[in-house]
């Protein structure tokens, strides 16, 4: 199975469309994302990290195998529990946790969302509620319902088009703009992304 939830720092709503989602994915956890394991009434099959922010009855309420990485490192526990998804095959990550709360982490993120796009592998950021997608350029279509509030973000710069909104777009290239937040899908959405990159953010 080449399909994995990474369970990480950041703010989660846990709701029922959210387990059923993960079915069919394997579930990994980074430090305090284990507390999000424990909402969702599930085990990870890796609990990775230097534990410095889970308090010590986290570790104990959690029976997942833990692997207790160095405090002092170049990259957070998150960054290192994708190199593991990476490792054991990943083709498909959800990034629970991944947007959100702290700033940093969330920018960091999205930037390593475009890493793994960039390898081919589908990828997905969420907080429960919100749900973040790295454009990069080609054709992209994603069924919304009809009503849907989203929004499209430049990463920093895209040349992109957009149909199946209540605001479509001809080809226009795109930087530092608030142009493209607050539209609505009428239906399936489909984005053109000529050069550059994008964000599309689904609230």
């Amino acid at each position: 199975m080449r399909r994995f939830a990474l369970l990480l720092g950041g703010p989660l709503l846990v709701t029922e469309p959210l387990r059923e989602k993960l079915q069919g994915y394997r579930l990994l956890a980074a430090d305090s994302g284990g507390r999000h394991a424990l909402a969702l009434g599930l085990i990870p099959e890796v609990w990775l990290g230097d534990f410095d922010s889970s308090p010590p009855w986290l570790q104990s309420a959690l029976p997942a195998p833990k692997e207790v990485l160095p405090r002092e490192k170049d990259l957070t526990d998150g960054e290192a529990l994708l190199q593991r998804a990476l490792a054991l095959g990943a083709e498909e990550v959800l990034l629970l946790g991944g947007i959100g709360g702290r700033l940093d982490h969330t920018l960091a993120h999205l930037a390593l969302s475009f890493s793994l796009a960039e390898r081919g592998v589908k990828v997905a950021l969420t907080d429960g509620l919100t749900w973040a997608y790295p454009l990069l350029p080609g054709a992209h279509a994603f069924p919304l319902a009809p009503g849907t509030p989203f929004s499209l973000l430049p990463f920093p710069e895209v040349a992109l088009a957009l149909e199946g909104a209540r605001w479509n777009l001809p080809l226009t290239p795109l930087a530092a703009t608030t142009r493209t937040l607050e539209n609505e899908a009428l239906g399936a959405i489909r984005i053109e992304v000529a050069v550059g990159r994008a964000v599309l953010y689904v609230y």
